[in-house]
């Protein structure tokens, strides 16, 4: 009798205890009682829930609980944050132009020899992941614009922005932020122009080309744009130039896929083609690169890696599907999944000749001192030889602060 009690006690506790270690995950994956936990944190907010799915397989075939949560933080807050228990082990989903931060505080690690080949994906997403000649982070998404027409207006788009500024006349002309060296660069560029000089890996900030023979040139013809075509003015903000084009105003409008939602939803009638060349260049636009990294604090750092080759291989049509992002990835990229929309192929081919903001942290003072220029040429107070002279002599300036501050 003892016996047999004894042994339904014990079938009892075990099986509570499987009862147990079987409970739902929730929102992360892996079974309860194990120890092994990966955090990550991302600044994508409406993938959030897509990139949670994707922790959840993954932990259940790695043995993990993986957590991800939306954070934009400070780089102070990430540095306390990376130092906890229950700190970022990585971040999954972050703008390239802010990797530079991270690199220079020394909270991100460099990614391990073998992690993934740099053929697989663009020139242009992997350069964004370099920093002084080491690779820190793995493309995860791309993004960039392209050329955005109304087909009420015009029939196709012109080839080259020579014919597009005469065709745009009497249509409401194009349209963009053009104080903004995003938008501007692809003009700079077709010039001879640039922002820091490129090579091996590495930027090198002390030389700046944004006032040479080409950088005047281009800036000569943003001018036009403004003086002469009346089509861009300071009051032309990005948050202008959409609403002008989604309510017919304007023919042409230069922006990106996320801008595509709500031009279906107003019931705008448009198409999306690759930007025109201009000076008889390609042109060249940024290609922001949504990127993924380790923090240096990790205890996890190969299942992070791990976990983020995973999101690149395996998650890139969840996250297109959750946000229009399109793969780094270039096997991804040619999935009939991805590219069956006309507007995601133009977007991928005009990221073909498109290159990263500079991957370092001077790159943050030039937004503003390019705006401010730009606007006191379309005022009149300095010619386009000025304002670019005035750029490269501020940003250097404002350089020279920051490093008298470090």
């Amino acid at each position: 009798m003892k016996k047999a009690l004894s042994m339904i006690l014990t079938l009892a506790m075990a099986a509570a205890t499987l009862t147990g270690c079987s409970g739902g995950a929730g929102s992360t994956a892996g079974s309860a009682a194990t120890s092994k936990k990966l955090t990550i944190w991302t600044n994508m907010k409406v993938e959030t829930p897509a990139l949670q799915k994707l922790g959840n397989e993954w932990g259940k075939k790695n043995g993990y609980q993986v957590k991800v949560v939306h954070q934009s933080p400070t780089i102070q807050q990430f540095a306390q944050a990376a130092k906890s228990a229950d700190g970022p082990d990585a971040v999954v989903g972050i703008p390239n132009d802010q990797l530079a931060d991270y690199i220079n505080a020394k909270l991100a690690m460099e990614v391990p020899k073998d992690t993934y080949k740099n053929q697989d994906f663009s020139e242009a997403a992997v350069q964004s992941c370099y920093a002084e000649g080491k690779r820190y982070a793995t493309p995860i998404a791309v993004e960039t614009v392209a050329l955005f027409y109304n087909t009420d207006l015009v029939s196709k788009a012109p080839a080259t922005w020579e014919d597009l500024v005469k065709t745009a006349q009497g249509k409401g002309g194009v349209q963009f932020d053009a104080t903004s060296i995003y938008y501007d660069l692809g003009f700079l560029r077709a010039c001879g122009g640039y922002i820091f000089q490129y090579k091996d890996g590495a930027y090198n900030v002390q030389d700046i080309g944004l006032n040479n023979d080409g950088a005047v040139k281009a800036y000569t013809f943003i001018n036009s744009l403004c003086k002469t075509y009346k089509y861009v003015s300071k009051d032309v903000t990005a948050d202008i130039a959409r609403s002008n084009f989604q309510n017919g105003k304007t023919a042409f409008y230069i922006g990106g896929p996320w801008d595509i939602d709500g031009f279906q939803s107003a019931g705008t009638h448009f198409k999306v083609v690759e930007m025109p060349t201009f000076n008889g260049q390609p042109f060249v636009t940024p290609v922001g690169t949504q990127v993924g990294f380790v923090s240096s604090q990790s205890k996890n750092q190969q299942a992070a890696w791990d976990f983020i080759s995973y999101v690149t291989n395996d998650g890139a049509e969840a996250l297109y599907q959750a946000g229009s992002r399109i793969p780094a990835k270039l096997a991804e990229q040619k999935k009939d999944t991805i590219n069956k929309k006309e507007s995601t192929r133009a977007f991928i081919a005009q990221i073909n000749h498109g290159e990263p903001m500079p991957t370092v942290s001077e790159m943050g003072k030039l937004w503003d001192i390019h705006t401010n220029n730009i606007r006191s040429m379309w005022a009149g107070e300095l010619t386009p030889e000025e304002a670019a002279d005035n750029i490269v002599k501020q940003l250097k300036e404002a350089d020279q602060l920051m490093d008298a501050a470090k």
